[in-house]
């Protein structure tokens, strides 16, 4: 493997690093732009048992797009939930609202260079067990994947993501294999061709979609074969048999923190577990050379966002 994810358990690792808040945050975006995973074994930020023994009674909806029960800060928005009445989808909604509130509270304090300019994505819950979910190939979680959403184009800036596990008695079990600079060095020009900037007519059509808001027609070229390369790896039957991989157990209480655009992962098993998403500015970032836009733009010799 290019480089190898390491979990980084937290907080005695730090060593030196937490002797400021300033360089334990730095030491921490470090580590993750390395491609390695942040695992707190006991959540770092207040979630209430209540909260926890709610989440765990609930359902989910059967319609088929939606895989967890999601909210939307931008929004204060909830979807994906199944019914039960008013009073339940106000508490589910309060609860969810609340557990994205904390982890971003949380994640200021401890990425904070990150913080000034990330845009807060969905909060989830993902109430299903993972081992044996019936889902299309593209939405499995269980293969072998570095993650792109094909709604909102990130134009090169990264996908960080906090999750917790709140299942009582058994831990949330992933893999991961190569880091982005190993996969595309394993595979790009050899399957997935090297991506093509944009020309001038181009960028200025993509630029007033999304000025106009029209996020999935500003897809940048960088943001087009990242989605690509998303339904490449889980189509690759070799490269989901004979990768080379590590296991990782997350235990009940447990939280993590990792890069999904960097490092591969799939989920293997685990049920009842809670999710927040940032997109990092491409700009905060303190190792911009391990970005995935800078790896690209390296091997297409030209710019890939708009």
């Amino acid at each position: 493997m290019k480089d190898t994810t390491q979990l980084i358990r937290l907080p005695e690792a730090l060593g030196s690093a937490s002797d400021s808040p300033d360089a334990r945050a730095r030491w921490c975006c470090a580590r993750l732009e390395e491609g390695h995973i942040l695992f707190f074994p006991q959540t770092p930020f207040d979630l209430p048992q209540e909260a926890i023994q709610f989440l765990l009674s609930q359902g989910q909806s059967g319609v088929w797009y939606h895989k967890n029960i999601a909210y939307r800060p931008a929004q204060d928005r909830l979807t994906g939930y199944a019914g039960g009445g008013a009073d339940a989808v106000a508490k589910l909604h309060d609860v969810l609202r609340s557990y994205s509130q904390r982890v971003i509270a949380f994640a200021a304090e401890w990425l904070s260079p990150y913080a000034l300019r990330w845009r807060v994505d969905f909060a989830s819950f993902r109430p299903q067990q993972e081992r044996g979910r019936a889902l299309r190939q593209r939405a499995r979680n269980d293969l072998l994947h570095v993650d792109s959403f094909p709604t909102r184009p990130s134009n090169g800036d990264r996908i960080l993501r906090v999750f917790t596990n709140i299942n009582p008695r058994e831990p949330r079990v992933w893999i991961t294999s190569d880091t982005f600079e190993g996969l595309v060095e394993r595979f790009a020009g050899a399957g997935m061709p090297i991506p093509k900037g944009l020309s001038s007519p181009e960028r200025i059509l993509r630029k007033c979609a999304q000025a106009a808001g029209l996020r999935s027609l500003a897809r940048s070229p960088y943001d087009a074969w990242m989605l690509r390369f998303h339904h490449f790896l889980k189509a690759q039957d070799d490269f989901q048999r004979s990768s080379p991989r590590s296991q990782w157990e997350f235990p009940p209480h447990g939280t993590w923190i990792v890069f999904t655009d960097m490092v591969s992962h799939a989920v293997l098993s685990g049920q009842h577990a809670l999710e927040q998403t940032f997109v990092v500015a491409k700009d905060s970032l303190v190792l911009p050379e391990k970005a995935p836009i800078r790896v690209l733009e390296r091997l297409a010799g030209c710019a890939l966002t708009l």
